[in-house]
């Protein structure tokens, strides 16, 4: 009988363990309730509807796209691409280098038929710096 209750009490933690992460990204046990789409500009660059307004400080320090087919495009660094491994996070990829970016949080909704958003979070690289900006949404 003791056998039949360590076995099941693994299995349920199995269970916890698996079913808490189905969101595909989180931590283990924590369930993601963050969806990067809300902050898309598009589906590609080419189809790029709006874009990010990025300051720090009141002062814009760059200007950014997201793209639902995992690509971007910063003022400053170029083109990159990026996937989103845990929530609030997703990593990035130029030619010149590579970085992070954390804390990621923020709204798009739309009020009386005009879209408003924002978006902020710190991004954490060797190769172009550690900051952390606020970004108002922009649409074309």
């Amino acid at each position: 009988m003791r056998n039949i209750i360590s076995s099941l009490f693994v299995v349920a933690l199995f269970l916890i363990l698996v079913t808490g992460n189905i969101g595909g990204c989180g931590d283990v046990g924590q369930k993601c309730n963050f969806d990067l789409n809300i902050f898309y500009n598009g589906p590609s660059m080419e189809l790029q509807s709006s874009q990010w307004d990025c300051k720090r400080g009141g002062e814009t320090v760059f200007t950014m796209g997201l793209f639902g087919d995992f690509t971007g495009v910063r003022s400053d660094i170029g083109d990159f691409i990026f996937n989103q491994d845990q929530c609030g996070r997703i990593d990035f990829e130029t030619l010149e280098g590579t970085g992070m970016l954390t804390k990621i949080e923020g709204n798009v909704f739309s009020q009386g038929g005009v879209t408003i958003g924002n978006l902020a979070f710190d991004q954490v690289s060797d190769d172009f710096g550690d900051i952390s900006v606020a970004c108002d949404l922009v649409q074309f």
